[in-house]
């Protein structure tokens, strides 16, 4: 489900440990992204020129959690509107 909604590493492990799947995005720009010294395992890449492509990559039926470099990073509302608006305009299936 994407909602709009901040969500610590606290409630990301409440829900995992509920069993709810949740799939990560990861949202950094290619600059901070190769800058990275972590990478979050099994996050799906999504970048704002090829959306609806890495898009296609998010598991269904999950929570989707976007994240970026810090709290400051302008591309995860960006991305996370570009993942609203792909799935209301049928580009993409999540759920």
């Amino acid at each position: 489900m994407l909602t709009f909604s901040r969500i610590t590493p606290r409630q990301v492990v409440a829900r995992t440990a509920k069993g709810e799947r949740v799939a990560f995005v990861d949202a950094r720009g290619d600059e901070a992204w190769s800058q990275a010294g972590l990478k979050l395992n099994g996050a799906v890449r999504v970048r704002l020129p090829s959306i609806v492509r890495d898009a296609a990559q998010v598991p269904a039926g999950c929570a989707v959690v976007v994240y970026g470099r810090d709290e400051r990073d302008l591309d995860v509302p960006r991305v996370a509107d570009g993942l609203r608006a792909a799935l209301a305009q049928g580009q993409i299936e999540l759920i």
